[in-house]
């Protein structure tokens, strides 16, 4: 999630919002005016208490973010967004503790506003402060109760999720499926808020909305995301990319043509059939594919050359042998090849595709092709209610 605006830095940490929480904000806004007549009085309170709500937004992800500076993990930034927001963390947990803290730190700050709110009502009532006033402060008090509340639902990609893979992870001492086990979780109950929230409004389901149906929406899609780079890790674990890869990957003479490369096949197969091009120059000028050759037109292949139709290196991704190989996974899917070239002080070292990957557990292409959810290697998310 990108900020559309920039608010500077809190504790070291970049702060923006995105676009869409102009929407939250006034849906918010029209949803407390209604009944009271709109009068001047009404949005002169309604509009503060919007903002307060959102900086309490901040909070929550602010105390995420600070514990997680705290254990030693960076923090990319908080944006704020149409459901709620998200603190960007760099880098896998720590430990369980620290997963554990970093999660529950959010639900905790939302309960000590409310906390706040409801002894600032109070004393607000005493001091013979407006109603209006005194019930807006009570609002942002049962607001943050609801938002420390959904936050603790087991499920990832909320707070309860991490809990739960938290508590997992201390159990089994498997990182990688106390993952699974919470995003699991949360695809199940975001499908629940789904048809609860598509079906609720006509059965009569109170308490349930459309609203409800993206929020559900969104749960499902980051925690299918965030199981495929749970899956990954599993298979990759803490390898380095020189672990996994092909050494010394067979290269194909880039200004040879089709067709005689195709007459070299014929009395050597080549092992491998994603296969990097070298250049006039002797350097690697990208990839070409058996498919991409075979699918070359038959009246073409006397007079076109290898290069002619490689995926150019502007377009391959490369790594060194010393990357994580999980990072470098997540970067494989991203070009029209699925492939990372390894490359040592320029020389070309090795070579890694799904295959290598798939060898090393039970991954599926689809599990090391795909891009990690945002902030899905310890990301969390505030969503509103």
């Amino acid at each position: 999630m990108r900020p559309s605006i920039r608010f500077g830095k809190i504790f070291g940490i970049e702060v923006g919002a995105n676009w869409s929480v102009l929407v939250i904000a006034s849906l918010l806004a029209f949803e407390l005016t209604r009944g009271s007549g709109g009068g001047a009085a009404v949005w002169f309170v309604v509009i503060p208490m919007v903002a307060v709500f959102l900086v309490s937004l901040l909070a929550h992800e602010l105390a995420h973010s600070v514990i997680a500076q705290r254990n030693g993990m960076q923090v990319r930034g908080i944006t704020l967004w149409l459901l709620g927001g998200v603190a960007q963390l760099d880098g896998a947990m720590p430990s369980a503790g620290a997963q554990f803290r970093i999660a529950a730190a959010g639900p905790a700050m939302s309960y000590a506003l409310a906390g706040i709110f409801a002894g600032l009502s109070v004393g607000a009532g005493s001091l013979g402060v407006g109603s209006l006033v005194v019930s807006a402060i009570q609002w942002l008090a049962f607001v943050n109760v609801v938002l420390g509340t959904f936050n603790l639902i087991p499920a990832a990609p909320l707070d309860g999720g991490r809990i739960l893979a938290s508590a997992v992870w201390a159990a089994t001492h498997d990182r990688s499926r106390a993952d699974i086990v919470a995003t699991r979780v949360g695809q199940g109950f975001g499908a629940l808020a789904i048809g609860a929230g598509v079906l609720g409004p006509s059965i009569g389901i109170p308490f349930v909305s459309l609203w409800t149906a993206l929020m559900g929406f969104f749960i499902f899609r980051t925690a299918t995301a965030e199981l495929q780079s749970a899956r990954l890790s599993a298979v990759v674990g803490d390898h380095r990319i020189g672990d996994l890869m092909t050494p010394n990957p067979e290269t194909v003479r880039g200004w040879n043509t089709i067709a005689a490369l195709g007459d070299e096949f014929a009395s050597t197969p080549p092992r491998h059939h994603i296969l990097p091009v070298l250049g006039w120059d002797g350097a690697i000028a990208g990839v070409v594919t058996l498919e991409m050759l075979g699918r070359t037109d038959p009246a073409m292949r006397q007079s076109l050359r290898v290069q002619d139709i490689a995926v150019p290196m502007t377009a391959v991704g490369v790594a060194s042998p010393s990357d994580a190989a999980l990072e470098v996974a997540y970067r494989m899917g991203t070009g029209p090849v699925p492939v990372i070239l390894v490359f040592d002080a320029e020389v070309l070292v090795g070579m890694v595709t799904p295959a290598e990957l798939r060898s090393q557990g039970r991954a599926t292409d689809a599990d090391v092709t795909g891009s990690p959810a945002a902030g899905a290697a310890g990301g969390s998310v505030a969503a509103t209610a």
